[in-house]
């Protein structure tokens, strides 16, 4: 499945600036972040623009969620979806996406 080809969204400086000081920020803030969902989806588009990584499972996932428009803008701390491509499997890929997000997981993508 391809991903969501719906027009990226510019983050703010402002954004940008508070995500870049996160203490224990995991990635390099992207200026511009494009829906990670499958294309065709419903509802909001998400994009995960960073994550605190504490260690030991202590995790928080900064994602914006948007809507068609780009009008309605919002921050969530949702949860990472806890779906594996092979349940025991040691080498599965585990979903990327936020819990409860629309379509496929992020290993099908």
């Amino acid at each position: 499945m391809p991903f969501c080809s719906t027009p990226d969204v510019p983050l703010t400086a402002e954004e940008i600036a508070r995500l870049s000081a996160l203490p224990d920020g995991a990635h390099e803030v992207k200026p511009v972040l494009g829906c990670e969902l499958e294309s065709g989806h419903g509802g909001p588009h998400w994009a995960q623009a960073q994550a605190e990584d504490r260690g030991l499972d202590s995790i928080t996932n900064w994602w914006l969620r948007w809507d068609e428009t780009g009008n309605l803008r919002d921050w969530m701390h949702d949860d990472t979806c806890r779906a594996d491509s092979t349940a025991g499997d040691p080498d599965s890929d585990f979903c990327l996406l936020p819990a409860g997000h629309a379509g496929c997981h992020s290993w099908a993508l």
